[in-house]
């Protein structure tokens, strides 16, 4: 069995066609973090391109399901030519191009000749299956026929939007699920994404019956759902899946979409904060693995080794959506993430029609999501995703104003003793540490010594160490320890065993974390008062990164703080904050030198206070609620806030 399933991979990877083996190389895993990315623009119009190859290579106006690496086009797929009706209408207004609209159209034209007797839409593609209806392939073809209807007001569509809802709430369960005539005759929580279009039919024919199947559904979903970690079971395509509590990022997508455009219907607050939870997990699990797997399980973890390229843009869409209706533009950030990986896997310059401009199903290509081909349904939502990040940036990507108090004096405070003696301090620092060298230039002017300097090297090699030693620069932390006659130590690591031990040996009073990276539990409990941090925003509201410039695209006041690093990003009790005035900066590079400087005068008058004075400020501890995480924000992000700098400095002239 594995032999013939091996066999079929190969074949199905067309390795004998020239023009593929350049693409598969060009896919490849190692090329897939290729950062010559084309524009949004380029990439719109190649996918689009790509969708009227896949429309013209059929005759009967349907679109070709998918371009196959071994065998080319295949036949028209009602599901998927049904919902790129409404992305071919939107392609008509964003490249000003009627040839969409007139696709679109051609689109209907089809899906009538194929209606069956019993108003349902055949699943499958058309070669495969003529005369089988599907529920959730109905009800893609619904939302297409609606779309069509909103667009231009053509009566036709009426009639058979009917019969098709008709016969979905005719084979419907009683308990407002699917099963049959469903994939498989399974019952799955993705079905929301049929019910949706359901309940849009009886908006627009009035009809009731429909409106409450719909609402079942939802019902019927929202059981699936568990609120601590925000998981829908039975998302998946198989008994398999369910029964391991996974699904593809396709699926997880359909069903969370559905839920969210259900429960703002009929104004389902449970519905709307799973939608919002779950959202969340995936958004942190893109941030921190740089990537999304295209199979997860209930815990959000890869359940794959490869990206389900139009998972990544359906999830990037309900990003999108949420970042426009919250405010919280985290969303924005991790869904331009999301669509550049679909752009790596996109060709625009390639000599095979069918693969030029298009998207493959997984990346790579070979992966186990629609293997060694190019499905029109990755193209579509891919279309659609660079649409809506169009309008994101051009309509709608709005400062937020704050509405929390940056100031800790407001909260129950902790004094910190240093006790009656200077305390001893030791600091964590990089080998190359700007940070490190601007504090070192303070320290040595009021002739403050730390009692040791650990240096984080990384794996680097001895020889790679050597060389960098050669090249003699002022932020060189070794060099400074060695002008000064400070103590230090190199560790791969601040948190590896020999780092620890050396700072145990030392018996600190207090730590200072100058440039190191991330402190975990094992060094943040030697030293007995703590480890100062300092942070280029004001907690408790922006932590992470990038928040100098996340504040100017928030709208929130720019600034800075000193805490006590715990084992969370930035949750530790704030020692002081500082409100900066930005105004004069015309660069994001000038805000962000505006800014650090301001953190690390901070962080050293606290410093001098405790070791010169024997007391610190008061301590206010931050509650998780009160603040999000900030990741590194998106280049296209960045240029809004180099945007926002432009016009305040329109303004000032």
């Amino acid at each position: 069995m594995a032999i013939r399933a091996q066999l079929r991979r190969v074949r199905a990877s067309g390795w004998w066609r020239p023009r593929v083996v350049a693409y598969l190389v060009r896919n490849a895993p190692a090329r897939r973090d290729r950062s010559d990315l084309p524009t949004d623009d380029e990439s719109l119009k190649g996918v689009a391109a790509w969708l009227t190859r896949a429309q013209d290579a059929t005759a009967d106006g349907g679109i070709a399901g998918r371009y196959r690496l071994a065998g080319g086009w295949t036949s028209s797929y009602p599901e998927t030519t049904g919902y790129t009706i409404p992305t071919l209408l939107t392609l008509a207004t964003v490249l000003d191009d009627d040839q969409f609209r007139e696709r679109a159209e051609r689109c209907v034209d089809f899906l009538l000749s194929v209606q069956l007797e019993c108003g349902g839409f055949p699943g499958l593609e058309i070669a495969d299956n003529r005369t089988r209806p599907s529920p959730f392939n109905t009800a893609q073809v619904l939302h297409g026929l609606e779309c069509w209807y909103r667009a231009t007001g053509v009566a036709q569509v009426l009639d058979p939007i009917r019969r098709a809802a008709d016969w979905m709430c005719d084979v419907q369960d009683a308990d407002g699920c699917w099963r049959k005539h469903w994939y498989r005759e399974l019952a799955c929580s993705y079905s929301a994404h049929a019910a949706c279009w359901l309940a849009d039919a009886g908006d627009t024919l009035r009809e009731r019956r429909f409106l409450d199947a719909a609402e079942r559904n939802l019902h019927w979903v929202l059981a699936q759902h568990h609120p601590r970690t925000g998981w829908f079971d039975r998302a998946g395509f198989s008994d398999d899946d369910h029964q391991r509590r996974r699904a593809h990022t396709h699926t997880i997508a359909y069903t969370l979409d559905g839920v969210d455009r259900l429960s703002q219907r009929f104004d389902v607050a449970e519905g709307i904060a799973a939608v919002k939870t779950a959202a969340e997990h995936l958004l942190l699990r893109l941030e921190r693995s740089q990537t999304l797997a295209g199979m997860l399980n209930h815990e959000w973890r890869a359940e794959s080794d490869y990206v389900c390229l139009t998972g990544n843009a359906q999830i990037a869409l309900i990003w999108l959506r949420l970042a426009r209706s919250s405010g919280d533009l985290r969303y924005a950030n991790a869904a331009f993430k999301a669509i550049d990986q679909v752009k790596r896997s996109q060709l625009l310059q390639h000599p095979d029609p069918g693969i030029r401009g298009g998207i493959p199903g997984s990346s790579p290509v070979g992966g186990a999501y629609i293997q060694y081909a190019l499905p029109n349904w990755a193209a579509k939502f891919f279309a659609d995703a660079l649409c809506e990040k169009r309008r994101c940036l051009n309509e709608w990507l709005d400062p937020v104003p704050s509405a929390v108090d940056h100031q800790p004096d407001a909260r129950s405070q902790t004094i910190v003793s240093t006790g009656p003696t200077a305390p001893r301090v030791v600091v964590y620092t990089t080998r190359i540490s700007p940070t490190f060298a601007r504090l070192a230039a303070r320290w040595i002017e009021r002739r403050f010594s730390p009692a040791l300097v650990v240096i984080e090297t990384g794996a680097s090699s001895a020889a790679r160490r050597w060389a960098s030693s050669l090249r003699r620069r002022d932020d060189d932390a070794e060099r400074i320890c060695r002008l000064h006659g400070w103590r230090a130590v190199r560790a791969t690591s601040v948190n590896s065993p020999a780092a620890i031990a050396a700072v145990g040996r030392v018996a600190p009073d207090l730590a200072l974390a100058a440039g190191s990276g991330i402190l975990r539990e094992s060094i943040l409990s030697v030293p007995t008062i703590g480890t100062l941090g300092a942070h280029m925003g004001l907690l408790p509201q922006l932590r992470g990164m990038n928040v100098a410039e996340w504040s100017l695209l928030l709208g929130q006041p720019a600034g800075c703080s000193v805490f006590w690093i715990d084992n969370g990003i930035d949750t530790g009790p704030i020692v002081a904050t500082s409100t900066l005035d930005t105004g004069e900066c015309e660069t994001v590079a000038q805000l962000r030198e505006r800014v650090n400087d301001a953190q690390l005068s901070l962080l050293d008058d606290v410093l001098r206070e405790m070791v010169e004075h024997g007391r610190a400020p008061a301590s206010a501890k931050q509650l998780p609620e009160e603040g999000r995480q900030y990741f590194r924000m998106h280049q296209d992000l960045l240029h809004a806030v180099e945007k926002r700098l432009e016009q305040n400095r329109q303004i000032r002239s």
